[in-house]
């Protein structure tokens, strides 16, 4: 057996049998091509009512969020391609992983302002890559940033490195109607690594996941849904995290 489908499931049928464990899903191809309306009306068929796509937005939104939201192509074509899910009611939110490159020396997050808005009524969920967003008095002011345009603050799980410029956990609720938490693994050697799934390379152990599991009942307490996704994808380790954690916040009374 696998952990999230009967050994030797077709590729075809492995979204089924996750959704027969799991509530929600976030796509991640979506960074490197927008899916067809084709192929998110089958998500929908595929999956039980209920059930949410949180939509990872194109790499091109990472770099230039600002100038890839005004010209408008490439969210015309977004918008074409989730309809399904939207008119189904199974789009979650939408999520924008900014360029580490993205820090508060060269950049404003009023660039952020043109996506949000065209978005809109649909529920964005912002990952900042640069400390520095959170450092002093900078801190407040991006979180009152998030806050005041109604946009989901990504707390993210990350290693803590001396000297480096990675984004430690800031356990916050900006949107009362969505939390979101993304565990990247803790691995040391991050920085050395040399590919998505070497800086990956992290179990988490059961200490661990209780910690978490307390910060995920925190949140829960703030917002009216809280999305954890394990980002500890090699070796399997994502999906033995979320069930781990799935188990015991069942156990949490």
């Amino acid at each position: 057996m696998g952990l999230l489908s009967p050994k030797g499931t077709p590729a075809k049928h492995r979204l089924a049998e996750y959704a027969k464990r799991f509530d929600s899903v976030e796509i991640n191809s979506s960074y490197y091509a927008t899916p067809k309306k084709e192929t998110t009306a089958k998500w929908v068929r595929e999956t039980p009512p209920g059930f949410l796509f949180d939509i990872k937005l194109h790499r091109a939104f990472s770099q230039s969020p600002e100038k890839t939201a005004k010209d408008g192509k490439l969210l015309d074509y977004l918008l074409n391609g989730v309809a399904p899910l939207i008119r189904a009611n199974r789009l979650g939110a939408f999520l924008l992983v900014l360029d580490p490159r993205f820090g508060p020396e060269r950049h404003q997050l009023q660039e952020l302002d043109a996506l949000a808005k065209a978005l809109q009524p649909h529920r964005l969920a912002v990952e900042l890559r640069d400390a520095a967003w959170v450092r002093g008095k900078q801190k407040e002011a991006t979180l009152a940033y998030f806050r005041e345009r109604g946009l989901t603050w990504v707390i993210v799980d990350m290693p803590r490195i001396p000297g480096a410029k990675l984004m430690p956990p800031i356990y916050e609720v900006t949107q009362p109607r969505l939390a979101y938490l993304r565990l990247h693994g803790r691995n040391k050697k991050y920085l050395e690594a040399n590919s998505a799934a070497e800086r990956h390379l992290y179990a988490y152990d059961p200490r661990e996941l209780k910690q978490l599991s307390v910060q995920i009942c925190r949140l829960a307490a703030k917002a009216d849904q809280v999305r954890v996704v394990a980002n500890n994808h090699a070796n399997d380790f994502a999906p033995k995290t979320a069930i781990a954690l799935k188990r015991i916040l069942s156990q949490d009374p």
